[in-house]
């Protein structure tokens, strides 16, 4: 595909994401004015929009949006640095993947929501126990992730090196990381959906800041557009986070295209 075609796609792209947007929120508005009229149970976007117009006004909203923001990045920083760390031991050592594999099985099993009071109770309702949780939601599909890239590389590529005289220290930087990249960035961009739910779910025990917080004591007070506001907070950053690694993976292994 040339240049020209390339960029056209992606315009294209981007130009049927927007529709497809406008038109849920039109269906959405819709479903709420004809058929719900219940603000209990449905608020359409205007709804959410004057309701995120009044907590951003009474300077709720930024404390909730920060707490959470907070928690995320450090949670998922973590968990990025030591899922990709484990995944590349357990591929290079077969004793590190013996040792290593009941317990990340296991660990990846275990609920979040049902370690989140354990965690609780053994750091308390600081900062600490939330980046913990989020470091469980996040450190296992980038584990997995570098695992399987690091060990599904093109055997001729690694062949070829090896027959014109290459090092195990060349295969590795030159066959086997460039080759693992792209699985490694969808283990970061999965890892995000669960790193937010893990800041969530932290946010529902012992809180009194971030956006969990905030939907649970919208919800408990009945003020559904409250609630909704911090829902669609989150599936934006959601969604601008996956993009901007999405970005991130075009710049770092321009080789690999896309097809997501």
């Amino acid at each position: 595909m040339s240049a020209i075609g390339k960029i056209y796609r992606s315009h294209e792209k981007k130009l049927d994401a927007a529709i497809s947007v406008i038109l849920g929120v039109i269906l959405w508005e819709m479903v709420d004015s004809l058929m719900i009229h219940n603000p209990l149970v449905l608020v359409g976007p205007w709804g959410i929009v004057e309701a995120f117009i009044s907590l951003l006004s009474r300077g709720v909203l930024a404390r909730h949006v920060y707490a959470t923001f907070v928690e995320f990045i450090l949670g998922y920083l973590v968990g990025v640095a030591i899922g990709i760390g484990l995944g590349v031991l357990m591929a290079l050592s077969r004793t590190a993947r013996d040792i290593l594999s009941p317990w990340v099985t296991i660990s990846y099993n275990a609920p979040i929501i049902l370690l989140a009071p354990l965690f609780i109770t053994a750091l308390g309702v600081g900062i600490a126990s939330k980046i913990a949780i989020v470091f469980i939601g996040a450190v296992f599909p980038v584990l997995f992730n570098t695992y399987t890239g690091m060990t599904t590389v093109d055997g001729r590529l690694v062949e070829a090196v090896r027959a014109f005289g290459g090092s195990r220290r060349q295969i590795f930087f030159k066959v086997t990381v460039p080759g693992a990249l792209p699985l490694v960035m969808t283990g970061l961009r999965l890892s995000v959906g669960r790193a937010i739910i893990g800041a969530i779910v932290s946010e529902f025990f012992g809180s009194r800041a971030g956006i969990g917080y905030l939907i649970t004591a919208a919800s408990e007070a009945f003020r559904t557009a409250e609630a909704l506001v911090g829902v669609v907070l989150l599936g934006i950053g959601g969604y601008v986070t996956f993009e901007v690694l999405k970005y991130v993976e075009r710049k770092i292994a321009p080789w690999y295209e896309q097809r997501v």
